[in-house]
């Protein structure tokens, strides 16, 4: 019997996110793991060159669009209203200056703190205008009336 070895490629990171912008009077384009990889990004740019501009966006091959969840950065609101909102984000849609989460709370990009799934206290506004908060015994959520 001959066995065979084979090499195992390191799986390929897949970055959903794109920031574009000009830095020192140079086009720069880099990938992203989640906005608030984005958003370090387009900051340490800013760091680099006070006139950099930058932009972000789900990239435009994206097969869905996706949602991200962020609440207001410590310090810029009060603690009881750090609820984490859910934005959802168009693949190609450029993002730059606000945020409109699903219940229509604005955030600019400084202002939000990205999560993870799962964390933080969720807006119940958004929740229900994504649709996720239904009744499992209504027949919309697939229980019976």
């Amino acid at each position: 019997m001959l066995a065979v070895q084979t090499a195992q490629r390191p799986a390929r990171r897949v970055d959903p996110f794109v920031v574009v912008g000009k830095v020192n009077g140079r086009d720069e384009a880099v990938r992203a793991a989640s906005p608030a990889e984005a958003l370090s990004r387009m900051l340490d740019w800013l760091a680099a060159d006070d006139d950099a501009s930058a932009v972000w966006y789900l990239r435009a091959d994206w097969p869905e669009p996706v949602t991200v969840i962020g609440r207001p950065a410590p310090g810029s609101v009060g603690e009881t209203r750090r609820c984490a909102h859910l934005f959802a984000l168009e693949p190609g849609a450029v993002l730059c200056g606000d945020m409109r989460a699903r219940c229509g709370t604005r955030l600019s990009l400084p202002e939000i703190e990205w999560l993870p799934l799962g964390a933080g206290m969720p807006c119940e506004y958004c929740l229900a205008r994504a649709g996720v908060c239904r009744d499992p015994r209504s027949p919309e959520g697939g229980g019976r009336g």
